[in-house]
């Protein structure tokens, strides 16, 4: 009987580890997750797996959450800060040092599998599905930060495998960051960003986690990125419709432009040092850009991605998860 593949996930009490932990366990793999102090993975799947307490900038307890692992799965990152600095430092830096201790001190490492996002190629600048190759232009301190990880990742190509994925919009189960959208639709207000049509692409969380798990059965020989996406492209009108119409309601449309929503809510924050808007102000930049689309024919010819849910779909599983948990 073959030994149990081990697993490294960073991000493991996250919204995609969330889904990515129990994936691996149904497949047979050991599962070790690094958590920081204080976090918990509040699943049933908990006593299944190992822990590791410690963090990206802790090389001592990466050594030890490296033991004898087989792959990475790098999930960990920062989504939202108050600086350009405080997404360099998580998201560059802590990945440079994972790279480092993975290169050093695990031996038995058969890949790494790095989940960026769409935010480090940036946006397209006329509406075409953007592809792999084309020059990243990211418009945002995130995504800047997650293409600078991107780098450091390459620089380890010659030692380990490491597969690069870069999702669109991801949503599902367990999600907070749609969930105000969600939420306002569920009273009628369809909150559209400005006049003109914004398009996006977007990927179910489960969608997301079966291309991390085809990586790790056709691992490329070289370094290679991803975009993954459901293959569709989405005006925000079309979306809010479909979510007010799956939640019942008909509501009416509210437009805030991103553009005089982002200089006010700076204005705000230098006003106000210590607001939480200043957490949301690389958000709403990147929501000035109109078209965040991305082309998925890569993953599709070269890991054998099919992504099973379209945005009706996954979104009536996620609105009906909303409500079993009661935050609807």
């Amino acid at each position: 009987m073959s030994k149990a593949r081990t697993a490294l996930v960073t991000g493991g009490s996250g919204f995609i580890g969330s889904h990515l932990v129990p994936a691996l366990l149904q497949e047979g793999w050991r599962v070790r997750c690094l958590l920081r102090k204080g976090s918990s993975l509040k699943f049933s799947h908990r006593d299944l797996i190992e822990t590791v307490t410690g963090e990206l900038a802790d090389r001592k307890s990466l050594k030890e959450a490296l033991a004898e692992v087989d792959w990475v799965f790098h999930l960990a990152g920062r989504i939202k800060g108050r600086t350009r600095q405080s997404y360099f430092q998580t998201n560059r830096e802590g990945t440079k040092n994972l790279l480092q201790v993975c290169s050093e001190d695990a031996p038995s490492l058969q890949g790494f599998i790095y989940v960026s996002s769409l935010s480090a190629a940036g946006p397209s600048s006329d509406g075409h599905l953007l592809q792999e190759e084309e020059t990243p232009r990211p418009v945002s301190h995130y995504g800047e930060s997650k293409l600078a990880a991107e780098s450091e990742a390459g620089k380890y190509t010659d030692r380990f495998p490491v597969v690069i994925l870069r999702p669109a919009v991801v949503y599902g189960p367990g999600d907070r960051e749609i969930l105000l959208f969600i939420r306002l639709a569920e009273k009628g207000i369809k909150l559209h960003p400005g006049w003109s049509k914004y398009f996006f692409s977007a990927v179910y969380v489960s969608d997301v986690v079966a291309a991390m798990l085809l990586a790790t059965r056709k691992t490329p020989e070289k370094s290679r990125i991803y975009h993954i996406s459901d293959g569709r492209k989405y005006s925000w009108g079309e979306a809010l419709t479909l979510v007010s119409s799956l939640l019942g309601k008909k509501g009416f449309t509210v437009r805030i432009s991103p553009r005089l929503a982002y200089p006010l809510l700076r204005g705000w924050t230098k006003l106000a040092p210590g607001a939480n808007s200043a957490l949301y102000l690389d958000k709403i930049k990147e929501m000035t850009y109109r078209n965040w689309v991305c082309d998925i024919s890569r993953a599709r010819r070269e890991l054998g991605y099919k992504p099973l849910f379209d945005f009706n779909e996954g979104m009536k599983h996620t609105i009906g998860w909303y409500r079993q948990q009661g935050w609807l």
